[in-house]
């Protein structure tokens, strides 16, 4: 956390005597301290702009540094709005995530949070800012948040996956679930798989959501990203 600098300047008021004036530089809420923490963001080069206002942003409202990640523009080819972001994830942003070796926060580039992003409990996977929905709870007793009715099954995922908390166990984790899955689906979706198969994992869903989707134009869901 930064602390609180001065700086000397000299004025002529008063009769010619110098005087000191202080400049205070931006002093950040008191955070909870996780050791070792890294933000890991998903983007693509087309969206650099937007991505790198989104990094300033964090660093600026919170004091957290991040480090972007260029993934896959949607070509409707290969790369679809389906299987783009999990494709970039698994093949630019995972081995530095294990490589890391400690607690991960991945964030996608259109991140806004309301409140410190580590004021979140002491768990392994910690979904702080989403759009709706839940896991239900035919995997975990009590993982439905109050408030919170879960999509209609088979549908048992949360939408939007706009920070996810991981610690180093939950990456571990990540890397062999991730690399194990023959077929490549939306982000959000796998997520949620990844956590109902993964029982021994500690995992809370915060309600209210931490945070929102900044306004911008997406390649993902153009419609989807007009919404806060």
């Amino acid at each position: 956390m930064a602390g609180r600098r001065t700086t000397k300047r000299l004025s002529k008021r008063g009769g010619g005597k110098n005087k000191t004036i202080q400049k205070s530089k931006k002093v950040y809420p008191k955070k909870r301290s996780i050791p070792n923490i890294k933000f890991c963001m998903i983007s693509y080069a087309g969206n650099k702009e937007f991505a790198k206002l989104t990094q300033k942003t964090l660093k600026k409202e919170w004091g957290y540094s991040s480090t972007i990640y260029w993934g896959y523009k949607i070509d409707r080819d290969k790369y679809t709005h389906t299987n783009v972001i999990f494709e970039g994830i698994k093949d630019k942003m995972l081995s530095s995530m294990v490589k890391h070796n400690g607690p991960i926060y991945y964030i996608e580039d259109d991140i806004r949070f309301l409140e410190d992003p580590l004021k979140i409990p002491r768990k392994d996977v910690v979904w702080s800012v989403y759009r709706n929905g839940n896991l239900g709870n035919q995997e975990r007793k009590g993982v439905v948040p109050i408030g919170l009715k879960p999509n209609k099954k088979p549908h048992d995922v949360i939408t939007g996956s706009q920070a996810i908390y991981f610690s180093t166990k939950a990456v571990k984790s990540l890397k062999k679930h991730m690399l194990g899955r023959k077929r490549s689906i939306q982000i959000d979706s796998y997520f949620s798989e990844f956590i109902r198969q993964n029982p021994q994992l500690t995992f809370q869903q915060m309600v209210p959501s931490m945070g929102y989707e900044e306004t911008h134009e997406s390649l993902i869901d153009k419609n989807r990203d007009l919404q806060k």
